[in-house]
Parts: C-alpha cells; sequence; structure tokens
C-alpha cells in the first residue's frame, strides 16, 4: 500500500513545536487550540452593517476584505512567495488527519476525541523517567535555571500528546493519499565554484555574503548535506554581498580570485572564520597562507572581470527577488535563511523521490 505523500519532516515540527508549546504553558501566554465554535450561518453573514449611499456593505463583504488583506500581509509575494507553498501543504495535512480521524470515529460510532482518546490508552502511559530522560536529553534547549521539577508538567503534557501523534500517524501509513500540489520554482543558472557532479540530479544555488553572520552559520550544514550526497546533490556558490556589509563585495572578489587558482572553497572557508577581519590587507595575507601566487591575486582583485562576476551575480538574485543572505535554490525551489539540515534534507528527498 502506498504511503501517504504528507509533509517529510513531521518528527522535525514536532521537536521544534515542543520548545514553543513549552513557553506557552510555563508563561502562561494562551497557545490554545481555537475553540470549535460553529460558523455564523449565511443569515448571519449577510446581515448589512453598513451602508454607502443607500448601497448595503454586509458583513461577509467585510470578511472576505479582511482575509484578502491578511493573505496580502502574510504572502506579499503571491503565488510566487515560498511560505504559501508551506502554508498550503500544511492545511492539506490538516485536512487529511482530520479526515482519517472522522473516518474512524464514525466507524466506530464515536466522536473523534472519544476515538482518539481510546486509541492513546492503548499505548504505555507516560512515566516520570520517560520526563526525566526527555528533560536531560534537552536540557541545552531549555532556558537557563530550568528544573526538572518546573518543566515535569509541560513535558508530560507535551509527551502525551505526542502519542496522539503517533496514533495518527499510524493512519496516515495505513492510507493512501496523494498530493499533487506544485511547488514554484526559479530558473536559477549553476555558474558559480561548486561541490558535486554536474550531473546530480539536484543542484542548491546557494546566494550567500562572506561578511553575514548567518550564512557563516549555514556553512557546517552544507558541508554536511555533501557529505551525505556526494553523489546525489551539486551544490553552486553565487555572490550577494549586501550595501550594509563594507567588506563584503571585496571578500567576494578575494574569493574568485582564490579561485582562478583552484583554492575557492579554502578562501571560502578561511573568510569564514574570520569574518571580522574582511579589510583589503587581510584579504592578500589569508591568499598567502594559502601559498597563491601574489602576483597574479593581486591583479585579478582590481581586474575588471572580477568586478563583472559580482555584479552578475547580483543582478541574478534581484531577478529571482533574493533580497537577503543567505537564500538557497533547490532545483529552483527557494530556501531562505540559515535553515538546519532537516530542512534541507526533507526537500532533498522530496526531490530525489519526486513527489
Amino acid at each position: 500500500m502506498n504511503r501517504p505523500s504528507i509533509d517529510a519532516t513531521p518528527a522535525l515540527k514536532r521537536a521544534h513545536s515542543f520548545f514553543a508549546m513549552l513557553a506557552c504553558l510555563v508563561l502562561g501566554l494562551g497557545c490554545a487550540n481555537a475553540g470549535d465554535g460553529a460558523a455564523e450561518d449565511d443569515a448571519s453573514e449577510q446581515t448589512i452593517i453598513a451602508e454607502v449611499d443607500s448601497q448595503p456593505i454586509s458583513l461577509a463583504d467585510v470578511d472576505r476584505r479582511i482575509r484578502e488583506q491578511l493573505f496580502d500581509e502574510k504572502f506579499p509575494a503571491g503565488k510566487d512567495d515560498p511560505a504559501l507553498y508551506q502554508a498550503r501543504r500544511d492545511a492539506i495535512n490538516l485536512i487529511v488527519d482530520e479526515t482519517l480521524l472522522a473516518q474512524q470515529s464514525e466507524a466506530a460510532q464515536m466522536t473523534g476525541d472519544e476515538w482518539l482518546s481510546a486509541q492513546v490508552a492503548d499505548l504505555p502511559a507516560v512515566t516520570d523517567g520517560d520526563v526525566e530522560e526527555f528533560f536531560a536529553q534537552n536540557q541545552a534547549r531549555f532556558a537557563p535555571g530550568s528544573t526538572i521539577e518546573t518543566l515535569s508538567a509541560p513535558i508530560r503534557q507535551y509527551l502525551e500528546k505526542m502519542q496522539e501523534e503517533e496514533v495518527r500517524e499510524k493512519l496516515r501509513e495505513e492510507a493512501v493519499v496523494v498530493i499533487s500540489l506544485p511547488r514554484e520554482r526559479k530558473t536559477v543558472a549553476a555558474t558559480g565554484y561548486s561541490i558535486g557532479p554536474e550531473t546530480a540530479p539536484i543542484t542548491i544555488v546557494e546566494f550567500s555574503d562572506f561578511q553575514c553572520p548567518y550564512c557563516s552559520r549555514v556553512v557546517p550544514t552544507i558541508k554536511e548535506i555533501a557529505a551525505r550526497y556526494p553523489e546525489q546533490v551539486r551544490i553552486v556558490f553565487r555572490h550577494l554581498p549586501l550595501s550594509f556589509h563594507a567588506q563584503a563585495r571585496i571578500a567576494a572578489y578575494g574569493s574568485i580570485c582564490a579561485g582562478n587558482q583552484g583554492r575557492f572553497w579554502d578562501y571560502h572557508d578561511v573568510l569564514f572564520e574570520n569574518q571580522r577581519a574582511l579589510q583589503r590587507e587581510q584579504l592578500s595575507a589569508y591568499a598567502s597562507s594559502l601559498d597563491l601566487d601574489m602576483e597574479s591575486f593581486e591583479a585579478c582583485m582590481s581586474a575588471p572581470e572580477t568586478e563583472a562576476l559580482v555584479a552578475a551575480d547580483l543582478e541574478a538574485a534581484e531577478r529571482l527577488g533574493a533580497t537577503g543572505t543567505p537564500a538557497f535554490f533547490i532545483n529552483g525551489i527557494f530556501l531562505n535563511g540559515a535553515q538546519p539540515f532537516e530542512a534541507f534534507d526533507a526537500l532533498i528527498q522530496e526531490e530525489l523521490s519526486g513527489s
């Protein structure tokens, strides 16, 4: 039986959501699901709440306008906004879960909550040992000073909610779900220094800035991708030195000049390790430490061809709508910021599977 084409990273999302939920539980921020109140009926929606020269304005008219405004604020790029795909995918996943739960509960002549509770009751109860183990494994992620005593109750509540998720996952595994929601893809030229074979089925084009701290943070993630997928993924580096980073553009020049001598990635690593030291003379010192031909390096630093390469990358980034760094295009699919390895991996797996 086919497995459902649901989001590839449910475990990751649950792990991330726990800490947000835990903060709400501990601090009392009110992170509760919306109530199950019934939607207003058609008559109520058509209630006239204003008039303009005797032309009526209904509650439905106003609510429709609010929805449009909220959509525009959430997804300013419209259908090309990468966040829109994820929002739609999340909504599909929720509808799938609701549908599967409704099927089971109706067959058992129970409410959804009753059926889910009955299934959870058949699972082993959450023990004090489970709570203590979770606290120990995640202690580094809790706020300083957190203790098992203060977090025991919310951790237990979280683990019990995860039992419900186990039941839902089993329903997904036994179902046949086909999702054909297309992703928005950009056409991105893979020009630049790269890691991985040109024949790789997946190309990741990174637009980066050597002075950007977030770009530095994602370097280990990119290296992990290259190590795990040496034949399946090609990683291409392109330049997007931001205007407010005074040394970013000249650092990009230095990396190109090192690349001309076959040392781009070595120089790339040195620059990210020394983001606070990217003055002109320091760039030359890094080149010298890599035993580059300094005469060729210095000539390259002031060559119009070098400037043109960076300018071309800047123009490409602007056309693609990439305004911040790091910006990634995975087979043309936009992924923004210093995302964890799991975010890249989920998309890589999705592309490899063709789903």
